[in-house]
């Protein structure tokens, strides 16, 4: 089995950056003019596949990258409950206690905002605090898990049927 040369190393390294093999190959030194078509050929050739592999499963095992922790995170996102982050009032007053939340919860919000501002005039003046969150897309990460457990079957170009049937029958279990 041939080696890559010092150029094919330096193309794997650049196309680790953003996976595109276009740009990785221009990084690397190869010509702007050729480097669309040539991107895509270093990846199919077998010394830089190889290289590329042993590259992406270092990186993954330093970072303790596995597909139970990736599908793991898609979980926590894709089951997300509001329920965890806010409990309501008897008088209906949304009620946030981020100190009681399950550590699980926490990996699911995007974003947290809060405004502090006063409201009323005199002495009906009253500091208000308004509390915002995102969670991150729960669809998405649905269909990255359905993706995983086989539920879509791809039907030519960027259609997906849905196979009814599996889940239907795994509900029913």
């Amino acid at each position: 089995m041939s080696e890559p040369n010092h150029k094919q190393l330096r193309f794997v390294d650049e196309y680790l950056v953003d996976l595109n093999a276009t740009q990785a190959a221009i990084r690397a030194g190869y010509s702007p003019r050729s480097a669309r078509s040539g991107g895509p050929l270093l990846l199919k050739n077998p010394a830089v596949a190889r290289a590329l592999a042993e590259r992406q499963s270092r990186i993954a095992n330093h970072l303790f990258v596995t597909a139970e922790r990736v599908v793991l995170e898609y979980a926590r996102l894709a089951f997300a409950d509001m329920r965890d982050y806010m409990h309501f009032a008897r008088n209906g007053d949304v009620l946030l206690d981020w100190s009681a939340m399950p550590e699980d919860a926490t990996k699911a919000i995007l974003e947290v905002t809060q405004d502090v501002y006063t409201e009323g005039r005199g002495g009906a003046q009253r500091e208000v605090k308004r509390t915002k969150f995102k969670l991150h897309d729960k669809r998405g990460a649905l269909d990255a898990l359905a993706k995983h457990l086989g539920l879509f079957r791809e039907r030519g170009g960027d259609e997906a049927e849905t196979i009814v049937t599996s889940v239907i029958d795994f509900a029913g279990d």
